[in-house]
């Protein structure tokens, strides 16, 4: 089943019955799930609607015997199961299941076409595939969702801004919500503050990246570090350049705070994506100028060794990183 047609459904309260829903977008999915656990009133929730992660499959099929409250309907919500070895007497029970009973079984991951749990609901047309989001589907989601908040965003517009944050659904969210916000109710998001404000896809992950980095968590940073340096053939001097330019921005940002300005007032002092702005400014509080000077002239250093063919970006850029002692910066 197309997960519109499963949407579909769920707004008409048509659903009944058993779905496997699954797949790497978990966006979409915990959209659909939210809009069927709303079909049950707010006040009878907590006897007609029951969630459930990991449970045996004793613990699923009691709650899915569970008789509805003043409802003709009650919905489980189990995020996978205890075991793999579970899914055999789900099977044997799904088809004696109480028909007041609308169960969604839910993995956040593809399973496999080998899967019995896929094959049986594939072959009831009840298996919904959330797989990753296509830009045409990205792109339809931001001019409705821009348009329910009474902000308008020409299809042209939206193009560009999923072309810029790419299609991961959490990413695009948080963008346009930040441009949804700025430019308020009955305002316009045009190509001009797309091109400004908007973060773009590489970028949003470097900064959670770094976070973890200046957060003092240095092994989860390295291990991002390495996922990052290997998403593609460019990435490595996508990552070396966006960290020389970080730490640029910070140290420029980290003058003007040692003469006096709060970092609020130092990231109004830059163009470009304001949020950016502020999150360096934020970040450059915690350093010395020292410090930031140490890593501006290593990834300098790089991005010049880079571009003579002296030294592999990757392996620099982590050496970099690892070598400086994240400990001591400011909590």
């Amino acid at each position: 089943m197309k997960k519109e047609r499963f949407s579909e459904l769920i707004n008409k309260g048509e659903i009944d019955g058993a779905y496997l829903l699954h797949g790497d977008e978990g966006f979409f999915m915990d959209a659909a799930i939210k809009s069927a656990q709303m079909l049950i009133p707010e006040d009878l929730s907590p006897f007609n609607l029951t969630v459930l992660r990991e449970p045996d499959t004793e613990a699923l099929t009691t709650a899915c015997e569970t008789l509805p409250l003043f409802s003709n309907k009650t919905l489980v919500v189990s995020y996978g199961l205890a075991k793999a070895s579970d899914s055999k007497p789900l099977l044997e029970y799904l088809p004696k299941m109480s028909p007041s009973t609308v169960l969604f079984l839910c993995f956040k991951e593809k399973l496999a076409n080998t899967s019995a749990l896929l094959k049986y609901f594939a072959a009831a047309d009840r298996e919904v595939l959330f797989d990753t989001a296509t830009a045409g589907e990205a792109l339809r989601w931001c001019v409705k969702t821009a348009s329910r908040q009474g902000v308008k965003l020409e299809n042209r517009d939206a193009k560009l801004f999923i072309e810029t944050v790419g299609t991961d659904m959490s990413n695009v969210r948080n963008e346009l919500q930040k441009l949804i916000d700025r430019v308020g109710k009955g305002g316009t998001i045009s190509e001009e503050l797309i091109r400004k404000d908007v973060i773009g896809n590489i970028e949003t992950k470097s900064f959670l990246m770094l976070d973890k980095f200046i957060g003092g968590n240095v092994n989860d940073g390295m291990r991002e570090l390495n996922k990052l340096l290997n998403e593609s053939r460019e990435a490595p001097g996508q990552i070396v350049g966006f960290l020389e330019s970080r730490f640029r921005l910070m140290l420029q940002q980290k003058l003007l705070m040692e003469q006096g300005l709060s970092p609020a007032q130092a990231a109004a002092k830059f163009e470009g994506s304001r949020f950016a702005n502020e999150m360096a400014a934020k970040s450059a509080s915690k350093f010395s100028r020292a410090d930031l000077e140490q890593l501006l002239g290593r990834f300098t250093l790089i991005m010049y060794n880079k571009l003579s063919g002296e030294q592999d970006p990757a392996e620099a850029a982590e050496a970099a990183m690892l070598g400086f002692d994240w400990s001591r910066l400011k909590k």
